[in-house]
């Protein structure tokens, strides 16, 4: 098992990097408080995907070439500043909309699917994830790794990522914190907005 030891290394970079605020804690807070635990859940399992699939990628050296091709890498910024900046919009846009009680219909209209969906591309779309899982490939796996590496450190990165975002989702989903949100909404989401709006600038002027 001493093969393996480099996990542990790993593990602990993306607890770190999970942890650290940033669009998808974003993402899946306000889910979380303005549509219900289960949104914020499914919010969890997409973002913890998107990590997934740049640990997959970059085994196969992908992140690393994206970083290296200017125009590649060129393209995944500004696709990433985009997507940052309309989901800016949207959430500002909706800051003065009151908050409904979870099984009112317009509570409804954002589907588990949707939520899922917004986790997923949020973390895909973030550059600064896959020049993290590239760098940890580079610094932690060994040049001959052992069998199955590339799946125990997506399933890793997965776990860690889902955990600590299903976390957050329970904790924020209570009804103290949706109480607070609902007071504080429009302060709230508007400064989402203007957080989300500002990464997404950055991205594209960068």
């Amino acid at each position: 098992m001493n093969e393996y030891a480099f996990l542990f290394a790993i593990a602990g970079v993306l607890l770190v990097g999970a942890m650290s605020p940033g669009p998808s804690f974003l993402v899946v807070a306000r889910n979380s408080l303005s549509r219900s635990r289960a949104h914020g859940v499914a919010t969890a399992v997409g973002t913890g995907l998107g990590v997934a699939i740049f640990a997959v990628l970059a085994s196969f050296g992908v992140t690393a070439l994206i970083e290296r091709v200017p125009d590649a890498y060129l393209l995944f910024k500004i696709f990433g500043g985009v997507y940052l900046l309309y989901i800016a919009l949207r959430i500002f846009l909706a800051a003065k909309q009151p908050l409904l009680a979870e099984g009112e219909s317009s509570a409804k209209k954002l589907s588990l699917y949707s939520s899922f969906f917004t986790g997923l591309v949020t973390q895909a779309s973030n550059p600064k994830t896959a020049l993290v899982i590239a760098g940890i490939f580079a610094a932690f796996v060994p040049a001959s790794p052992p069998a199955n590496t590339v799946w125990l450190v997506a399933a890793i990165a997965f776990t860690i990522d889902f955990s600590w975002y299903a976390l957050v989702a329970l904790l924020l989903s209570g009804g103290r914190s949706r109480g607070a949100y609902q007071r504080w909404k429009t302060v709230f989401d508007s400064t989402a907005a203007i957080f989300l709006a500002a990464v997404g600038i950055r991205l594209l002027y960068q």
